[in-house]
């Protein structure tokens, strides 16, 4: 049903739900009607009115499909825009844009800003969101360089304009903009988010699948001593198998504040011992916050780590951190702090009062406002929150979640894409049709995979020791899809491919505070701070099934992991978490690591060797990485393995830059050999050419088979564009000094070990083209 008067959640099924109600249209807020405005002679002249934001009948767009924007409104230069304060539809649009943030110019060049009409309505399939039934018009602007070229600069993605609901020329108010309570976040609404959800959506918004496939239950059968804050009794429970609850996820900050000990555990248990001033005063304020908005959504329990894991019991908080990801997908709803920069910012609109920003409305004439639909997500980029490690797995994991930023409120579910203050919930959403974002693993896409260790690794830690105790919930998952062994965070079931992973950003290695060594392997992104992109789904076309025939016969190396510093002996990587024994193992040493015949493909070189020299690497002093908590059969973090070695010149490149990816700060080299030509090239960081100028001659290994590009039209199997992916590594020496060349043992010399630099590539004929005596067949240490 539809109403002038309000929303249109309410359906004929909806009826004695509890919960369910359909709530007023809020009245337009006084701030809106600015005395002295008009529109600018551009904006003047679109003619806008109520009637041009509604699809009718007869409308050329009536039951037909949507179309891509036509940018043909100009509105100028940003500059003049931004002078012509009296024009409410140049502030809204620029608002919409990103505010402040818009620049006037970029690399010398004005802005300018142009529009097109779109439309919004049903989605008849929701998983084809693209495809909608147009009901209403919106106006998108974008900002561009003058006569064209794009802005570099970070905004709004995609900002819509639209009328406000209030203004609807007809009975349904749908697609529209609702206002929103000025003074704090509505909390009749959110109510009724839940009631909904609890509704309309099933088992599936109720049920995390994850802790199916996992095996796993609710946290109070595997956490020791579970307690959650009882909100109604103001105090500490431990809570029984089964119950409801909900967990806070917040950004602590760099401020100590009060947290539960075993000196002061039983007395937060007393009811009514949050009350009290002695521990009522020391609780931060984005804690505090929490705990009023359980109460708000009559949520009884909630868990917050500082408060319900006694600090100070090393046996407790360490079995408790392990299973983080459990308490975060158990979790009947998980209250995301996401505007709050620590735990003493608070949690704005949740109080009267601290609601400070204003709704973007303007009124362009009496009775015909317009109003911006900004989106939760383009404000959640570049908050604290969403650049710290251990909130990744902590919104990964959560089924239902609360997000609180820039004093709003939205809601998200399996069911849903998210439900916003100021926005109408879609009707195939409040039906339980859309979002269904439980079920976005597609068993047969590597990228769902990958994209877990590139959203991980762009996040930043406190300390650079806890690398893995922030994922190891994410490993759980990870070894379960992928039915993988992992090795410091790279999956063993596709290892040589998932070594080819390359930086999104300035990466440095990630090194421990108290001994500045390396606390990870550089053959690992675990081993490095910084972003980084694994690259199968960009290449083999993400298809799992066919990277799994694809890599038997692209492969030649035989893994194996050092077990000690001080130990010769070596293991075999595994690739499947489920072996349990690698000494039972059948070794055929004519087949890769993936059980394949290898053919001679390196021509006259010996290859038969593959089996690892029993060495120590005591003489070497090199660093002891951490513990690989996240394998099932953990070893020292380096690896020993005969594979081609080759010498090339590295120079400025001769080949055009044809990198059409993300913006980064790498330097691009050519890789040159013997005959002087360009073979391929390698992208470096900054720190390490400086160390490092070119021309020099350095050594590369061979990794596998792999490629620079997609193939067109997506023929991956065929010959065409498959190449060597060559590893550009330095050596080091017991003092860990660098060099160019090396070995793992030389006559009357210590041995080295080597590390990753780069990697890059260079054609399959191009062996020839290695200096001094050519290709090599070389074992090799890498740390």
């Amino acid at each position: 049903m539809t109403s002038s008067s309000g929303s249109d959640w309410e359906t004929d099924d909806d009826a004695g739900v509890p919960g369910i109600q359909t709530l007023p249209l809020r009245p337009v807020p006084e701030h809106v009607s600015r005395p002295g405005d008009k529109l600018c002679d551009v904006c003047k002249r679109l003619e806008l009115s109520p009637r041009r934001f509604v699809v009718l009948p007869g409308d050329e767009e009536w039951n037909k499909p949507n179309k891509p924007d036509e940018l043909n409104i100009h509105l100028g230069p940003v500059r003049d825009m931004r002078g012509k304060t009296d024009c409410p539809l140049c502030r809204l649009v620029l608002v919409a844009l990103g505010g402040d943030e818009v620049p006037t110019q970029e690399d010398g060049v004005p802005t300018e800003v142009v529009m097109s009409w779109n439309t919004n309505g049903p989605y008849p399939d929701p998983s084809a969101p693209w495809n909608h039934r147009p009901e209403v018009r919106l106006l998108r602007p974008y900002l561009r360089k003058l006569g064209g070229g794009f802005v570099s600069k970070r905004l709004n993605l995609f900002p819509e304009i639209t009328l406000l609901a209030n203004d609807s020329p007809t009975e349904s108010v749908t697609y529209f903009i609702r206002p929103v309570r000025q003074d704090m976040i509505d909390f009749d609404l959110v109510r009724n988010w839940l009631a909904l959800c609890q509704t309309k959506h099933g088992k599936g918004c109720r049920q995390n699948p994850i802790l199916k496939e996992l095996n796993r239950s609710h946290p109070a059968k595997e956490v020791p001593d579970f307690r959650c804050i009882d909100v109604e009794e103001d105090c500490l429970v431990i809570l029984p198998a089964g119950c409801r609850y909900s967990a806070l996820s917040y950004v602590w900050g760099p401020k100590k504040f009060f947290s539960t000990v075993t000196s002061n555990v039983k007395s937060l248990e007393e009811p009514g011992a949050l009350r009290k001033s002695e521990y009522l005063d020391q609780i931060p304020p984005t804690i505090k916050d929490a705990i009023h908005v359980a109460k708000e959504i009559g949520m009884r329990h909630l868990w917050v780590d500082n408060l319900c894991i006694i600090q100070d019991d090393p046996e407790i908080k360490g079995e408790t951190i392990k299973k983080m990801d459990l308490v975060y997908a158990a979790a009947d709803l998980v209250i995301v702090a996401a505007g709050s920069e620590t735990a003493y910012s608070g949690i704005a609109g949740v109080h009267p009062g601290s609601r400070t920003s204003r709704q973007p409305i303007e009124e362009i004439a009496p009775g015909f406002r317009l109003a911006f639909r900004s989106r939760y997500a383009n404000s959640m980029e570049g908050v604290p929150y969403k650049s710290r490690g251990w909130t990744f797995q902590e919104t990964h994991f959560a089924l239902r979640s609360l997000v609180f930023i820039d004093g709003t409120v939205a809601f998200s579910c399996q069911g849903n894409d998210a439900w916003e203050e100021h926005v109408f919930e879609p009707p195939h959403e409040l039906r339980g049709q859309g979002g269904g974002r439980g079920g976005a693993y597609e068993g047969d896409d590597i990228g769902t995979y990958e994209w877990l260790i590139q959203g991980y690794s762009e996040r930043s830690l406190s300390y650079e020791t806890d690398v893995y105790n922030a994922w190891a919930g994410v490993s759980r998952e990870l070894i379960c899809r992928l039915d993988t062994d992992l090795c410091h965070g790279i999956p063993t079931v596709y290892f040589d491919w998932f070594l080819l992973w390359g930086p999104l950003s300035y990466q440095a290695r990630r090194l421990s505070t108290q001994s500045g060594l390396p606390v990870g392997p550089s053959w690992s992104w675990s081993g490095w701070v910084g972003c980084s992109w694994p690259r199968m789904w960009d290449w083999y076309n993400r298809s799992i099934a066919r990277i799994r025939k694809a890599i038997r016969r692209r492969t030649w190396i035989i893994w194996y992991q050092r077990k000690g510093h001080d130990s010769t002996e070596c293991k075999r990587l595994v690739r499947h978490h489920d072996v349990s024994d690698t000494a039972g193992l059948t070794f055929k040493p004519n087949r890769n690591f993936y059980g394949r015949k290898v053919p001679r493909r390196f021509g006259y070189l010996d290859c038969s060797r593959v089996e690892p020299t029993e060495l120590a690497l005591t003489d070497v002093n090199p660093p002891k990485y951490l513990d690989d908590i996240l394998s099932n059969h953990p070893g020292s973090g380096f690896l020993q393995f005969w594979t081609v070695s080759l010498t090339l010149r590295l120079a400025e490149p001769t080949s055009p830059d044809t990198h059409r990816g993300p913006v980064h700060r790498r330097q691009r080299l050519g890789i040159f050999g013997r005959s002087g030509r360009e073979l391929g090239t390698i992208t470096v960081q900054p720190a390490w050419l400086e160390d490092n100028p070119v021309p020099q001659e350095r050594e590369f290994i061979l990794i596998c088979e792999g490629r620079d590009e997609r193939a067109e039209n997506g023929r991956i199997d065929e010959e065409d564009g498959w190449r060597y992916m060559a590893m550009l590594i330095e050596w080091r020496d017991k003092n860990r000094e660098k060099s160019a060349m090396g070995s793992v043992s030389y006559e009357g010399k210590p041995s080295m070990y080597a590390e990753r630099v780069a990697i890059g590539s260079v054609g399959k004929t191009d062996l020839k083209e290695a200096l001094g005596e050519g290709p090599v067949w070389k074992e090799i240490v890498l740390g």
